[in-house]
């Protein structure tokens, strides 16, 4: 074999390894962090709340606002739609699932996480109803500030969150106390 063809295999051995690298280890390991990350912005545990940064507003009546912020909060893999009240500033979010068929605890529990994360992201939003095929709740702006002890929109920095937010929220006495 001459000089040349030497060469040639040599590239090839080295497109070869590099090829097997990136899709035998780089792809998949960056799928599993995308899955895991995904998986975790289920859960208003593990939510990574800068993922609404983008949604923040000051007026409730943006109706694709309202989509893209409820598409990147806990429970956006369940169908929904959406009412906006613009004289009272408020709305309803009919989600088109059972709490039976989500968990009473999670549907609780993200109803709660999501509608803090909306009045946080959204200043003149005054109220959220989140209605589901078998059960609704319902929260108060002035009730939610009230429990967190200041406005809402000073939660949004990802450590606050986590420790004023979510910490408190693993508590199901915490959640309750919502609905009360």
């Amino acid at each position: 074999m001459n000089r040349k063809n030497k060469g040639i295999v040599a590239l090839l051995a080295v497109a070869v390894v590099w090829f097997c690298a990136i899709q035998f280890w780089i792809i998949p390991a960056d799928r599993a962090k995308r899955a895991d990350y995904a998986r975790n912005q289920t859960d208003a545990l593990t939510h990574d709340i800068s993922a609404i940064e983008d949604y923040r507003s000051a007026y409730v009546g943006d109706a694709s606002n309202i989509g893209g912020l409820f598409e990147n909060l806990p429970l956006n893999d369940i169908a929904r739609k959406y009412e906006i009240d613009p004289d009272d500033c408020t709305l309803t979010v009919n989600y088109l699932d059972t709490v039976r068929n989500i968990g009473e605890e999670k549907a609780r529990r993200d109803s709660v996480y999501n509608s803090v994360a909306a009045m946080a992201a959204i200043d003149n939003l005054a109220g959220i109803t989140c209605n589901f095929s078998d059960g609704s709740y319902s929260l108060k702006r002035k009730e939610i500030e009230d429990i967190f002890g200041s406005p809402l929109s000073n939660l949004l920095s990802p450590d606050r969150w986590s420790e004023e937010v979510q910490e408190r929220l693993s508590s199901e006495e915490f959640c309750r106390q919502f609905y009360q």
